[in-house]
């Protein structure tokens, strides 16, 4: 009986329910400003701060053991304005509730804008074949028609009976430059963090979703290293106009497909909805184990004052005064003990002079 301030299973529960809801909340900010975690991790320690005041504080103007009159309002502040306050706290909450409920289809439409970023390889791929293919038959057709034009022959790099060696270094060094150990590391790489990306695509993995402008940035990073490999030409490749070389980017719509799919993730993790009934179900259980300490936490029983009303029975006027009595007596103690301290020190300080001193001094210490 009357702890000051209990400390109980209900605790454990309403701790947990706080663990919930704070990473919920940093995942629902995080959605609606589109990846900014700065934001998501400042707004989870204000709402923590907020709930921790409100429901820990209510718990704590139950337990005083002093100034019940003035304590009970704080208390009543805390539970009535606490749903109120909790409503206004649970706007990330059901902002994720509204994210999460589209979860298949969102995360259908990540894995497609990822594997788009793969087809971009398999372009590159398809793209290389085609200028070493064009770049060994215009290497031909010059070789086939040396009679016919033995300047172009010659301009083209060959010399008589070596045609065939020239020609084939000649599409090996393309090949080499198109397709490097570079973009083999580039495409091995990428491979394996679109495969573990598409795996583990998940509403709830905000690191992964709710990081689409890193994703897309890296993408466009791709893109750029594999625009910088085609653009490695050799100085014959176009010999007069026979051969046109396109660029990359011209050839591969595969990062136009990457934006757009990123894009489209954008507004579906920032556009506000009404919650569905799960997030709401979810929030009462939420706000009930948070209040749990509060109800576990017993009243001290000199307290008259109740979360509504009086004790039945008690007078206002009684209980207000309770306070100011209790003060009073302690503070008449305090003087009382104080008078026998100076009482004692005199009486040790002052000679005895006989019994007949002794005796009324005993006689008035004993009145």
């Amino acid at each position: 009986m009357n702890e000051q301030l209990k400390f109980s299973w209900g605790h454990i529960i309403a701790f947990l329910a706080l663990i919930i809801l704070s990473y919920i909340t940093f995942v629902g900010v995080t959605y609606k400003t589109d990846g900014d975690f700065t934001k998501a991790a400042v707004a989870m320690v204000a709402i923590d701060v907020v709930l921790f005041v409100f429901f820990l504080g209510a718990q704590m103007m139950k337990a005083t053991t002093r100034k019940f009159a003035k304590r009970i309002w704080v208390e009543r502040v805390f539970v009535f304005g606490s749903p109120v306050v909790f409503l206004l706290c649970l706007i990330p909450y059901f902002h994720f509730g509204t994210v999460q409920s589209q979860d298949e289809e969102i995360v259908k439409h990540f894995t497609d804008a990822i594997s788009a970023s793969k087809q971009m390889f398999a372009d590159y791929d398809s793209y290389s074949m085609e200028r070493i293919s064009n770049y060994d038959h215009m290497l031909g057709r010059v070789i086939t028609n040396k009679s016919i034009h033995p300047d172009e022959f010659a301009s083209c790099g060959f010399s008589n009976g070596k045609e065939e060696i020239q020609r084939g270094n000649m599409v090996k060094a393309l090949r080499l430059q198109l397709i490097s150990e570079n973009y083999d590391s580039l495409k091995t790489e990428a491979t394996k963090w679109i495969e573990s990306s598409s795996n583990g695509a998940s509403t709830w993995n905000v690191f992964l979703l709710g990081n689409t402008k890193e994703i897309k940035t890296a993408i466009h990073d791709w893109n750029v290293q594999l625009r910088e490999f085609a653009n490695h030409k050799m100085n014959n490749e176009e010999f007069n106009g026979y051969n046109e070389v396109k660029p990359f980017e011209e050839v591969s719509g595969s990062l136009n497909s990457v934006d757009r799919g990123l894009d489209g993730l954008t507004t579906k993790f920032t556009k506000s909805a009404f919650p569905p009934l799960g997030s709401i179900l979810g929030a009462v259980v939420l706000y009930f184990a948070l209040l749990f300490p509060y109800f576990l936490q017993d009243r001290h029983t000199k307290s008259q004052f109740r979360l509504l009303g009086m004790e039945k029975g008690a007078s206002r006027t009684s209980s207000m005064t309770l306070d100011t009595t209790r003060s009073a007596m302690k503070s008449n103690k305090q003087k009382q003990e104080i008078k026998i301290e100076s009482y004692e020190e005199e009486k040790s300080s002052t000679p005895r002079s006989s019994s007949m001193d002794e005796d009324d001094d005993y006689a008035s210490f004993t009145m």
